[in-house]
């Protein structure tokens, strides 16, 4: 099966590099994408210049998260597609594995990455509910991410929307800790402020769209 690895970015120069070099040479990967959301630095140069296949939107930010993402999926054959954050810190080849081959030997249709953070509480809290497994890093077999309704490929939703689409589906998921990978926290790439208000905004979302998808779960009943 081909695998993908897709990375939604916006102007992410001083970071993206090292991210897109360990999933060129990474051996589970045939395609890596490098999804530029109108960066307005030298995010695409970057890219080129490494070999990866660069696909520009025009508008600065203008399709969010879930959207870029649908893009980018939308312009690769691939059998799997796994999402990067454009912004880590120590990604390695082990935890691009962890991430792809439980999917690529068929031992469940998504894997997300978990971050061991606060001496390992994000893992507790994803066992307690699989809806706060919100972190960008996941791997999936391409239908998962084709069946989701168009109304929740806004933001920081779609990933809350893809773990509610496995579980009302009884689809298996699995959870691949990420020791030492770490990210560029918003208020240190942005400023205070501006970061803040981000941050605001995220949790506005993921709490927001827990209502939705119960309000519409036939939709993810009938795809």
């Amino acid at each position: 099966m081909k695998v993908a690895a897709i990375v939604p970015a916006l102007n992410e120069e001083k970071n993206v590099g090292s991210v897109l070099k360990t999933l060129l040479s990474s051996k589970e990967v045939d395609e890596v994408i490098l999804l530029d959301d109108g960066s307005t630095d030298r995010t695409s140069q970057i890219g080129r210049e490494l070999g990866a296949r660069v696909i520009s939107l025009p508008k600065k930010g203008g399709s969010g998260k879930g959207n870029a993402m649908k893009e980018a999926v939308n312009r690769t054959d691939a059998d799997i597609v796994a999402f990067f954050d454009a912004d880590l810190i120590g990604l390695s080849a082990e935890h691009v594995s962890s991430l792809i081959l439980p999917v690529l030997e068929n031992r469940s249709v998504m894997c997300i990455g978990a971050r061991q953070r606060w001496g390992g509480l994000p893992g507790f809290f994803i066992k307690l509910d699989p809806l706060l497994a919100i972190g960008g890093e996941r791997a999936m077999k391409r239908f998962v991410f084709d069946n989701m309704p168009v109304r929740f490929l806004k933001g920081f939703e779609v990933e809350t929307a893809l773990n509610y689409y496995c579980l009302i589906k009884k689809l298996k998921v699995s959870y691949a800790v990420l020791k030492g990978l770490d990210i560029v926290v918003k208020e240190k790439k942005w400023g205070l402020y501006r970061g803040l208000k981000s941050r605001i905004r995220m949790v506005w979302q993921l709490i927001k769209v827990r209502f939705l998808i119960r309000f519409y779960k036939k939709e993810f009943k009938d795809v």
